[in-house]
Parts: structure tokens; C-alpha cells; sequence
């Protein structure tokens, strides 16, 4: 740790990602059939074994799903128009958002424990709207670590709330998605050009197993 006008600062990865310091966040990771095959398969399952990794170093894990009904009640006129700007015909909504349609949920194969909190949001950060700050504070948590979907846009609007918050933000690279390539590539960039930390999940685990005592 450093000392800077009287502050402790986390100095290397290891530090901030201390089990004792962290919370590991999985973003709208919901029970949709694109995370059945192919990369996105891959993706949630790095994802749950990093859930696993997370309880057995003593890590909260929080789960985000993007909150949708009944109906279109919780979408204002603004967050509509961003859907359609992003392709999302006017018709589609109607129906996918209809009062009697399925609520997303959290995906079935990551199986949230009890002792894990489970958080739905209505708009893409998981700190607006939400408990999860105040949550972060009561459990004396400093770090969020951040997985899921989509990198580009609910990743990101997470990690610009979070360090606006002053917590310090680790983006787990290979356990981040979207389905705009150009936008993670993008959006990656950004996360190092406002000095956030970025790792893999094999590095977090390792560094959870070294900072872990054997039992």
C-alpha cells in the first residue's frame, strides 16, 4: 500500500482485489438463449466458475438482471427512443414487453447461492436505482469487480457510476460481452483510458488462492 496525504492507496492488483476488500458484480447475465453455444457458453461458464472462486475466498457476489414489466411501465419515452436508435423496431417492443411476456431473470446455470444478493435494475448501471451501493458500504466493500453484458453499454455505465462513487473498478476482460464487437473493443479502450484495473479470470483466481489461507 502507498500513503498519499494521508490516505492508504492500493498499490498493485493484488491489493484491490483482496478478498477482504472486494465484491464481484455479474451484469445482465439473464436467462436468454444466447448464452447457450458458442463464445457466450464459454463466457458464463468462466463467469460461474469465478462465482464459485468468489464464495470460496470469502467475495460477496451480486447478480443484475435488467428488470422488464409489466409491460412497458418501466421504460420511459427517452429510454425507448435509445432502444429503436439501436435497431430495436417500435412493433418488437410492443410485443416482447407485453404485460403477459416472460421477466427476465438471472440465468439459470449460474445458480445463485443464498448467501449471494440477487438485484434487479431498471436502467443500465447497477448503482442507479438501486441498493448496490448502499450494500457495498454496510459490507465494507472497496472493490467491484465487474463481469458480464454488455461491455459497451450496462458494463459501462456501471464502472463510470462506480468510479464516480470512489470505488476502485476491475474489469474482468474475458468475462465481459456485447453483441457490438466494435463497442467492447471500444469500450475496453475506454476502461484503461480512465485508469481502471483490467485482468482475466484466471489471474483474479489466482491471485483469491494466494491471498486465501490453506484451511
Amino acid at each position: 500500500m502507498l500513503t498519499i496525504d494521508g490516505k492508504r492507496v492500493c498499490e498493485t492488483l493484488a491489493e484491490v482485489v483482496d478478498p477482504r476488500r472486494a465484491a464481484l458484480a455479474v451484469i445482465d447475465i439473464e436467462n436468454s438463449g444466447m448464452w447457450d453455444e458458442g463464445p457466450d457458453r464459454a463466457i458464463l461458464e468462466r463467469v460461474k466458475q469465478l462465482t464459485l472462486a468468489a464464495r470460496d475466498a470469502g467475495v460477496p457476489v451480486f447478480f443484475f438482471y435488467n428488470f422488464r414489466g409489466p409491460g412497458l411501465r418501466n421504460f420511459s419515452a427517452a429510454y425507448l427512443r435509445a432502444l429503436i436508435n439501436l435497431g430495436h423496431p417500435a412493433e418488437d417492443l410492443q410485443s416482447r414487453f407485453e404485460p403477459a411476456a416472460d421477466r427476465m431473470r438471472v440465468h439459470p446455470r449460474l445458480e445463485p447461492a443464498p448467501e449471494d444478493v440477487v438485484i434487479p435494475k431498471d436502467r443500465g448501471s447497477a448503482f442507479k436505482g438501486t441498493d448496490f451501493d448502499l450494500l457495498l458500504r454496510t459490507l465494507q466493500r472497496e472493490t467491484v469487480i465487474v463481469t458480464g453484458c454488455s461491455t459497451d453499454w450496462c458494463v459501462e455505465a456501471t464502472a463510470w457510476d462506480g468510479n464516480g462513487l470512489d470505488y476502485y473498478l476491475v474489469m474482468v476482460s474475458d468475462c465481459l460481452r456485447s453483441p457490438r464487437p466494435d463497442g467492447h473493443r471500444a469500450a475496453l479502450r475506454q476502461f484503461r483510458a480512465i485508469g481502471l484495473d483490467l485482468t482475466t479470470a484466471a489471474e483474479l483466481q489466482q491471485l483469491w488462492e494466494l491471498a486465501t489461507p490453506a484451511p
